[in-house]
């Protein structure tokens, strides 16, 4: 059912908000999560498949126990999938919501004639109840994918945190006083596709949360504050008809332009920040220039020179830091030109390229 009303023209364009948080939060872990595997001054262990990790025992003969890279590989892609499922919920729910209640009357039409994504209850494309079953159904996939992280980390407390995004999801503008309709939408957004997806998923890897995880969750958080923004500055007209008041809606056009310009540059400089701290050419300069020696046991002098992973990390997350600034610079154009259509992409596309940037950042060790 879900798929076939995607067919039909609801093909939600904010997903990479989904995935970011969790492809940035996995390849943060990675280091953490195979440390030891190619030796180290540990002994280890494997941890349990279910269950989670057993707690430490400095008395013990043993490390850390070794997670498996099948196990981290099937919490990874269980947590990108109910991000995704997430998403796809919360989106058909919106459609759903806001086509009853008349919010979307101005986008029944084609989008090449309302300047705004069609929406399927509003367009009366699909029967209102048959989204609502797709949303039902997209939220009950991803509670499936919920429970399989909760077995496979023995972190119970998971199904308690997944029925609160599960209401989050239907309470910004379901039930009979919808949050999105007051202002809190934009706090949610930063909440759950932030702190919640990217935190979520390195302790669901790790069991831990460190200080490289929290700076980028704070990053896609405001990433994905800055694309509701900019959704909302388009719709910011018929949102104030409908009492939708939205943080466009208190602010007024200009102000909230400037706003949402801001957000998106605050994001990209925090990844220039973290690039910066590690300086990743100049460190590959330096061990070109300077590789490590050392004696081997039969006195023969051996240098570790560059590693081509080095290399090719280096060149990536500057990559990204270039990519990030260019579409935060066409992003700002298209608000101040009042073009939502070509903005919105922009701030989408944000989101993966800085989930990217943190990524290849820290698995250099930043």
């Amino acid at each position: 059912m879900t798929m076939g009303l995607w067919i039909q023209g609801a093909r939600p364009k904010t997903l990479p908000l989904a995935i970011s948080p969790v492809v940035a939060a996995s390849m943060a872990m990675w280091p953490t999560v195979f440390e030891g595997v190619w030796g180290g001054s540990y002994l280890h262990r494997p941890c349990p498949v279910i269950g989670g990790r057993p707690s430490f025992d400095p008395n013990g003969d043993y490390g850390q126990c070794l997670t498996s890279p099948v196990w981290y590989a099937a919490v990874t892609l269980l947590c990108v999938g109910v991000a995704l499922l997430l998403q796809i919920a919360a989106n058909f729910a919106n459609d759903y919501a806001d086509g009853v209640r008349g919010a979307d009357d101005a986008r029944g039409g084609e989008e090449s004639a309302t300047g705004k994504p069609q929406r399927l209850t509003a367009s009366g494309l699909v029967p209102a109840k048959h989204v609502l079953a797709a949303a039902g159904v997209s939220a009950a996939l991803a509670c499936v994918c919920g429970l399989a992280i909760t077995v496979l980390t023995g972190h119970w407390w998971f199904i308690a945190l997944g029925l609160v995004c599960l209401a989050a999801g239907w309470y910004y503008v379901g039930g009979r006083h919808p949050y999105g309709y007051h202002g809190w939408g934009e706090v949610a957004v930063f909440v759950f596709f932030g702190l919640v997806a990217t935190c979520g998923t390195s302790y669901a890897l790790s069991d831990e949360v460190p200080f490289l995880v929290e700076w980028t969750a704070v990053a896609l958080g405001l990433v994905a504050v800055g694309v509701l923004c900019v959704n909302n500055l388009r719709d910011i007209d018929d949102d104030a008809a409908h009492g939708k008041h939205t943080w466009m809606v208190r602010l007024g056009r200009e102000r909230g332009t400037t706003f949402a310009s801001v957000i998106p540059i605050a994001a990209v400089a925090m990844l220039a920040l973290a690039y910066m701290s590690r300086n990743p050419l100049i460190r590959v300069a330096w061990m070109a220039a300077d590789p490590m020696c050392g004696m081997t046991g039969d006195g023969r002098t051996v240098c570790t020179g560059v590693s081509w992973i080095d290399i090719v990390l280096a060149a990536a997350s500057t990559a990204m830091l270039v990519v990030a600034i260019v579409l935060c610079i066409r992003l700002c154009r298209g608000l101040r030109g009042r073009r939502y259509r070509s903005a919105l992409p922009m701030a989408s596309m944000l989101s993966p390229v800085l989930a990217l940037g943190f990524g290849f950042l820290y698995l250099m060790g930043a």
